[in-house]
């Protein structure tokens, strides 16, 4: 009976250390919505400005990323958030 609770122990500690960990290590890296935040900061979606989604930076700048990749910043009255 002993052997048996050892041998069951020992695959609890391999599922922990192979499968379960590993698995919340990777959840806890990717955001809520499911993708992992790239970005140097926090972007909130706040509107759009002709076509394109707008943010707001950590220092309370209005920008999209236009079609080069790059912010471009806008007024910030046009961001609702």
């Amino acid at each position: 009976m002993l052997n048996l609770v050892l041998e069951v122990n020992s695959y609890m500690k391999k599922f922990l250390t192979y499968f379960l960990i590993p698995c919340l290590i990777l959840l806890a890296a990717c955001s809520p919505d499911g993708e992992s935040d790239t970005s140097d900061d926090l972007r909130s979606e706040c509107g759009t400005h002709n076509g394109n989604l707008l943010d707001i930076g950590p220092e309370g700048g209005c920008y999209y990323i236009n079609s080069s990749g790059n912010k471009t910043y806008v007024d910030r009255s046009e961001c609702q958030c």
